[in-house]
């Protein structure tokens, strides 16, 4: 069985962008989307490939629609698009920001590449402070060998925009990269982390928002870190903890549905959601439908298309 299943970020008008970098997607043109959509497709959550069995019938022209990040885009702008059309969707949520109220490490990295320096400005401060902070010792890398071996350009990143985001991610030992980013991003940003929140993320009452409106709410990982970084009992820890939050925050059941952070994943994922009674997963496979026998036990590697192919994707040009 193949199913095309959209993924989607940022969703707003064309005067809120933070950046094109950002996988921001203009709200008029979501809204065309959704149109071309409802005229060729029945829209699915991820609970509803559990419940067809060996008859996939009811999945033929189907679609499935998948939102990151638990922006406040989701209620302010999605929702009302969905509802709208009829439509439905999945938004992964990561529980740390939502609940927590924590701004994460991948926004802090958006507002600085959304600020008025630019990447190699950035690169630049971020060299000077890995000099001051005294981090070639700890990680007996030179700034510069990071740089080269780290900067590479691609079909999304020029090569500083690419090195600034893997810096921040999964360079340098966990608590290390956080204090690291944290002295950064307060160099080129007046504001406060806190001051953030509340203007990227939905609240706990907008997922149950969400809820009561019929959308599915699945886990984008507590922390928003790329899980196969993480030793298996951090994983267990982290995964936990989100499936704990979202267990508490939906009234009508659990939920059974994972987006990995990054697509990154590995056999300890896949083992610890199992155990977690997690049986939806979908990862970031760019171009690609993804491919399922809906009788398995659960189906945790789902591929989805970045909405950047949607034109490709509409007009059948990959499968």
């Amino acid at each position: 069985m193949k199913l095309p299943i959209l993924m989607y970020h940022y969703v707003r008008p064309n005067g809120m962008r933070l950046s094109e970098r950002h996988h921001v997607l203009d709200l008029d043109l979501f809204e065309q989307q959704l149109d071309v959509m409802a005229q060729k497709f029945e829209f699915i959550l991820g609970n509803d490939l559990l419940a067809v069995g060996d008859d996939t019938s009811a999945l033929e022209n189907s679609i499935w629609l998948t939102f990151d990040d638990g922006y406040r885009d989701c209620i302010d702008y999605v929702l009302p698009s969905l509802l709208k059309r009829k439509a439905r969707g999945t938004f992964y949520i990561p529980t740390e920001a939502i609940f927590e109220r924590k701004l994460l490490d991948v926004n802090k990295i958006h507002i600085l590449l959304s600020s008025s320096f630019t990447p190699k400005e950035i690169v630049k401060i971020a060299g000077e402070l890995y000099s001051e902070m005294g981090l070639e010792s700890i990680s007996k890398i030179t700034f510069d060998e990071l740089f080269r071996n780290h900067g590479i350009a691609n079909l999304w990143n020029d090569a500083e925009t690419e090195f600034i985001k893997k810096l921040f991610q999964k360079l340098l030992p966990t608590e290390i990269r956080k204090k690291y980013l944290a002295s950064v991003f307060s160099q080129v940003t007046a504001r406060s982390e806190s001051s953030w929140v509340d203007e990227f993320y939905l609240t706990p009452d907008d997922v149950q928002t969400l809820v009561e409106n019929g959308m599915e709410i699945g886990s984008h990982g507590h922390s928003h870190e790329w899980l196969a970084e993480m030793t298996a009992d951090r994983q267990l820890e982290e995964l936990s903890k989100s499936f704990a939050h979202l267990d508490n925050a939906i009234s009508d059941g659990k939920s059974h549905s994972m987006c990995c952070p990054f697509g990154s994943y590995n056999d300890d994922t896949l083992s610890i959601l199992r155990s977690l009674e997690v049986r939806v997963g979908v990862l970031n496979r760019i171009e690609t439908y993804a491919s399922f026998d809906a009788s398995a036990p659960d189906l945790l590697e789902l591929d989805r298309i970045d909405i950047m192919f949607f034109d490709k994707f509409i007009n059948g040009e990959f499968d």
